[in-house]
C-alpha cells in the first residue's frame, strides 16, 4: 500500500524496441503497479529525464551494448540510481563488473520465473544511491520497495509450492478414487475415504495459494 506521504516511485526503462525491451517494460510495470514508468530510447534521446528515481537499462539498447549505454548516461550526467539486467548467456567481463561497480550500479537478469531479483537490484541500488541515509520522500520510498520485494517474495513462492503440491497430490486423488471402486473390506473403505476427503482439503488449500501467488 502506498503511504500518503510517499513521493510516488518513478522509474525509467533505458531499452529500445525488442520484445525483451518490452518485456522489461512489463515487469517494471508489474512490480511497482503505482509507480510511473518512464520509457527512454537512446536512439532518440540522450539523457534521462529529471526526477527519476531509478534507471532500468536493458542488456542491449539499439545494437550497444547495456553496460556502454549505462556508462554513456553517467558521462553525461545522469546521477541516479542504476540497474542493468543482463544477458544470461553473456556475463559481464571482470572489468565490466569493475565499471558497474564504479558507477553504482546493479546487475541482474530479467527471466520468465520471477521478478524478485530485478525489484531486489532496484531496491538496492537505491539504497547505494542514497548513501545509506534513509530519510524523507527516500526513506518512504525504500521502505515501499521492501514491502513490494517482500510481497513479490512471498507470491513467487506461493506459486511455486502450489505447482510442487500439485502434481502429486493430483495422482494421489486419482490413486484413491480408483481404489475406492474397488471391492474392500469396511475399514479399508473407510480410510480410502479418509484419503479423499483429507486431499480435497488440501486441494482447497492449494486453490487458497493461487490467490496469494497473483496478488
Amino acid at each position: 500500500m502506498t503511504l500518503p506521504t510517499e513521493r510516488p516511485l518513478t522509474l525509467a526503462c533505458v531499452a529500445g524496441q525488442s520484445a525483451t525491451a518490452a518485456a522489461l517494460n512489463e515487469a517494471l510495470a508489474a512490480l511497482f503497479p503505482g509507480a510511473t514508468v518512464v520509457e527512454v530510447d537512446t536512439g532518440i534521446e540522450r539523457v534521462v529525464p529529471d526526477g527519476i528515481d531509478c534507471a532500468v537499462v536493458d542488456a542491449a539498447v539499439n545494437d550497444a551494448a547495456g553496460i556502454d549505454v549505462l556508462r554513456g548516461l553517467r558521462a553525461r550526467g545522469y546521477a541516479g540510481a542504476l540497474v542493468l539486467v543482463i544477458d544470461p548467456s553473456k556475463p559481464l567481463s571482470p572489468a565490466d563488473e569493475a565499471s558497474l561497480a564504479r558507477a553504482g550500479a546493479r546487475s541482474c537478469t530479467l527471466r520468465g520465473d520471477g521478478l524478485a531479483p530485478l525489484g531486489a537490484a532496484i531496491a538496492d541500488a537505491m539504497l547505494v544511491h542514497a548513501d545509506g541515509a534513509e530519510n524523507g520522500g527516500a526513506s518512504q520510498t525504500l521502505r515501499s520497495l521492501r514491502q513490494t520485494q517482500r510481497l513479490i517474495a512471498a507470491g513467487e513462492l506461493a506459486m511455486r509450492l502450489q505447482h510442487s503440491i500439485n502434481n502429486p497430490l493430483a495422482a494421489l486423488l486419482a490413486e484413491a478414487q480408483l481404489l475406492e471402486l474397488e471391492t474392500l473390506a469396511p475399514d479399508h473403505r473407510e480410510s480410502v475415504e479418509r484419503i479423499i476427503e483429507l486431499c480435497r482439503r488440501v486441494v482447497d488449500v492449494v486453490r487458497g495459494l493461487d490467490g496469494v501467488g497473483r496478488a
